[in-house]
């Protein structure tokens, strides 16, 4: 049997004495350095689908909705003589556009 010199085992002693007493500290600096690497191997921000599932609801649906109830506001207007219908009608148009075709123009403009 080999037994360990006296220094050796005081060097074992003080090494788990160190890491029983600092577990805390060395558990955040790796919690640390392996967050960043954790979050690069995700695809994209949280956010991301978020909101463009938002994008998709108001440039879709919700969009052809509201502007087809727009266009029959402003008709009904036009229909009974309503000062200034014609530019409620021009308002309803440009409004959607905008609205139908805002994913096209943030593709044309940004590329996204």
């Amino acid at each position: 049997m080999t037994t360990q010199s006296p220094r050796i085992a005081r060097r074992g002693f003080a090494l788990r004495t160190w890491l029983r007493r600092n577990r805390s500290t060395l558990a955040f600096f790796a919690f640390v350095a392996i967050t960043p690497a954790i979050a690069l191997g995700q695809s994209g921000s949280p956010f991301d689908t978020g909101f463009t599932n938002l994008q998709t609801l108001f440039t879709g649906t919700v969009a052809k909705v509201a502007s087809l109830i727009a266009i029959v506001v402003g008709g009904y207007e036009f229909a009974h003589g309503s000062p200034g219908a014609k530019r409620t009608l021009a308002g309803v148009a440009a409004g959607t556009g905008i609205a139908v075709l805002a994913t096209n123009i943030l593709a044309w403009l940004w590329g996204i």
